[in-house]
């Protein structure tokens, strides 16, 4: 049995669904059961809770050999922090998966997490690392550039500037020069599987990225290519954008950016960019082929 959190989640859905294609059992900790069948290949078995409900990730690590915790909070929003979910969820976690005799735990966390507490998500992804890496379990930690696929994503929030900003520009946080190396979620879920299979991979960090290292303009660019759009950048300062992206986030509900964000993009995002080809032995798919999933507008 192996279970899997954040089952629902854009690289939740996809590893399910690749998961019981090769003949897996598979059993997910939903919060919602409803959405969960909705959402996933049915004969996968659904535990209703979250990752900080001890009863509900008990039974859920209940026969389980091995573990994918992809839950994590990317924005924090009421009781959903970072400190509850990505740190306390974790530790509650590892611990039942203890108890349970897992044999292996596979952890998805990010690149950049680091031991810096003035980068408040990779901070905390760096202290959910922490608590798997002290549990005494056979684990594996997987950090990741930024993923996309179909399904909610980094190119969605791009997206989002192009409805809250009138053409034809479009803003550019500073120079538009921090480095990402974007990579699509069917090779992320295919790196994930190889290694739920491949036990030597026990006790090793691994990070991932495709096969470019591209500035967050560059990035826009390759979206607004496959969109049709034809916009003009317009390169806002930092310091402004320190003063904007507050304002936004007291006016809209689900702003493009928030200020955690923007102080990340202070840092690259980046791995060696033949990352999965070295460990793996395939190529990760280029940006430009990755968003054909995204409907192609008209070329002007």
């Amino acid at each position: 049995m192996i279970l899997v959190t954040g089952g629902t989640g854009l690289v939740g859905r996809y590893l399910v669904r690749a998961l019981v294609e090769k003949g897996h059992k598979v059993r997910c900790l939903v919060r919602s059961p409803k959405n969960g069948k909705e959402l996933l290949p049915s004969g996968v078995e659904l535990v209703r809770g979250d990752i900080n409900d001890s009863a509900a990730v008990s039974a859920a690590c209940k026969g389980a050999d091995k573990i994918f915790h992809l839950v994590a909070v990317i924005r924090e929003q009421g009781q959903s922090t970072f400190e509850h979910v990505n740190v306390e969820g974790t530790l509650n976690l590892v611990i039942a998966a203890g108890q349970a005799g897992v044999k292996h735990f596979i952890h998805m966390s990010a690149i950049g997490a680091c031991d810096n507490p003035k980068y408040k998500y990779v901070y905390s992804k760096w202290r959910g690392e922490e608590a798997v890496r002290q549990s005494g379990l056979c684990w594996t930690i997987v950090r990741s550039s930024i993923i996309y696929g179909d399904g909610f994503n980094f190119f969605d929030r791009m997206m989002q500037s192009f409805k809250y900003v009138p053409g034809p520009v479009v803003p550019v946080p500073g120079k538009g020069a921090t480095l990402f190396q974007p990579i699509a979620v069917e090779d992320i879920v295919r790196c994930l599987c190889l290694i739920g299979e491949n036990g030597n991979m026990s006790g090793q960090l691994i990070e991932l990225g495709g096969p470019e290292h591209l500035s967050y303009s560059q990035m826009l660019d390759r979206l607004m290519e496959r969109l049709g759009e034809k916009r003009y950048k317009i390169y806002v300062p930092m310091f402004l954008m320190r003063l904007i992206v507050p304002l936004m986030g007291s006016i809209l509900p689900d702003p493009p950016v928030t200020p955690v964000e923007l102080k990340q993009m202070e840092v690259p995002n980046i791995t060696d960019i033949d990352a999965v080809e070295k460990i793996f032995g395939f190529k990760p798919r280029a940006l430009r082929n990755g968003l054909k999933y995204l409907p192609a507008g008209k070329k002007s």
